[in-house]
This record gives C-alpha cells, sequence and structure tokens, in this order.
C-alpha cells in the first residue's frame, strides 16, 4: 500500500453562480433533496425532470436555472456521498497520534459518513453505468486514495503492535464491501436507529483488524478540506 496521505489535494473551488445568495442555495438543496428521494425511490430511468418539478411544485424553468439537466443533479449527489465518505481517512499532516487512534476515528466517520448519505451513495451505486466515463473516473480516484490511506494506516498500526490481521489488500477490500454495500441491507426506517447502526458497525469493522475499543476525539480534530466540484 502507498504511503499514508496526509492532506486532501487541493482543489480549486467551483465557481458556481457568482455572488450565489442563500436562498439561491436553499432552492439548489432542496431539487437536490427532492431529485434525491425520487431516485431512491424509482431509480435513476424511472425519475423524469417533469416528476421532479411535479413535486416540488415548480415549473421546469425554476429547477433548469439550477441543473442542466438530471444526469448533473445525479453527479451533484453521487459527488457529494462519495467525497463525504472517502476522504474520512484524510488527517492534518500535524496530527501525530497513533495510527490505530486515527483510524479508530476513520472507521467512526466513515461509517457516519455512508449511513448520513445513504440514499446518495445508493444511487451512486445503481446509476454507475448512466455516469459519464469522466466522472466515474473521478470517482474510482477517489476510491483508490481512501483505500491507500485505509491501508498506510492499518499497516502503520499493525507495526506499532496495535493491529492484528493478515492480508492488508483483502481486510480493507472486506471492509469496504460491509460498508459500500450497506444500501443492499439498511433501510434507514429499520429497527436501529443511525447512531446505534454507527456503533455497531464500527465496532464490528474494529474487530476485523484486531483494533480494541478506544476513545476518539472527532470534536477536537480539525476537519480535512474536501475537493469540491460542480458537475457540467
Amino acid at each position: 500500500m502507498p504511503a499514508t496521505r496526509s492532506a486532501v489535494r487541493a482543489s480549486a473551488p467551483a465557481a458556481a453562480r457568482p455572488a450565489e445568495t442563500q436562498a439561491c442555495i436553499d432552492k439548489r438543496e432542496r431539487i437536490l433533496a427532492v431529485a434525491e428521494d425520487l431516485f431512491y425511490r424509482n431509480g435513476f430511468a424511472g425519475t423524469t425532470m417533469d416528476m421532479i418539478c411535479a413535486e416540488l411544485g415548480v415549473s421546469k424553468p425554476f429547477v433548469y436555472y439550477y441543473f442542466h439537466d438530471k444526469h448533473q443533479i445525479v453527479e451533484t449527489l453521487a459527488w457529494r456521498a462519495s467525497v463525504a465518505c472517502l476522504t474520512t481517512m484524510k488527517f492534518p499532516a500535524d496530527d501525530m497520534r497513533p495510527a490505530h487512534l486515527k483510524l479508530a476515528e476513520g472507521l467512526q466517520r466513515w461509517v457516519a459518513a455512508c449511513v448520513k448519505y445513504f440514499r446518495s451513495s445508493a444511487l451512486a451505486f445503481r446509476v454507475t453505468a448512466s455516469l459519464r466515463p469522466e466522472f466515474r473516473a473521478e470517482l474510482r480516484k477517489l476510491a483508490d486514495d481512501f483505500y491507500a490511506d485505509l491501508g498506510a494506516l492499518m499497516e502503520e498500526g499493525r507495526r506499532q503492535g496495535k493491529l492484528t490481521f493478515e492480508d492488508t489488500t483483502v481486510t480493507a477490500m472486506a471492509m469496504g464491501g460491509a460498508v459500500g454495500f450497506m444500501y443492499t441491507w439498511y433501510r434507514p426506517e429499520g429497527r436501529l436507529p443511525p447512531d446505534e447502526l454507527v456503533a455497531r458497525l464500527t465496532a464490528t469493522l474494529g474487530k476485523m483488524i484486531g483494533l480494541r475499543p478506544v476513545s476518539t476525539r472527532t470534536t477536537a480534530t480539525r476537519k480535512p478540506t474536501h475537493p469540491r466540484r460542480n458537475p457540467k
């Protein structure tokens, strides 16, 4: 596994609309929230712009002012979810904590992000074939970086005698499957509330690498800078 990336690659902020007001931001978020729910319930092919407009109670020009088409909407949702989930193993260069402590925090952040962005994450998996090749490549790069960071932390923790597992790649991919394919079995309205699911699944991942329960300092750790993107 490559060495740990200590910070997310610098990415120039996407220039959305000059001097975008809070009202505009709120309208964009409203469109995204409605579209996310429709995509999740009906699928990408089964959701039309007419359906999105009807659910919002607006005319098409309202939606087209903010998004070119439903492909841009779905890419916006997929990118947001992917960045939130796949940058959780990033830590500032001056974070000198042992690897197993950073890993404990990273695993909790990873699971929490996947639960929070569950619908968009499920959408990203289900509509992969409908995404532009260049956009798929960007998502693949995010995933590759994530597994490189995860693997590097795992190996460092094992060298320090804090973790126990055999093959790094196999174990990391097994962990990724347990979380990444959550959309096949998790239901937000199920018996476990989100916080409890996050705690249980995080503990399960920890057991896969011999990580003993530790107290993380999520609130005290500076948040890494996330890459931003404005799909075209």
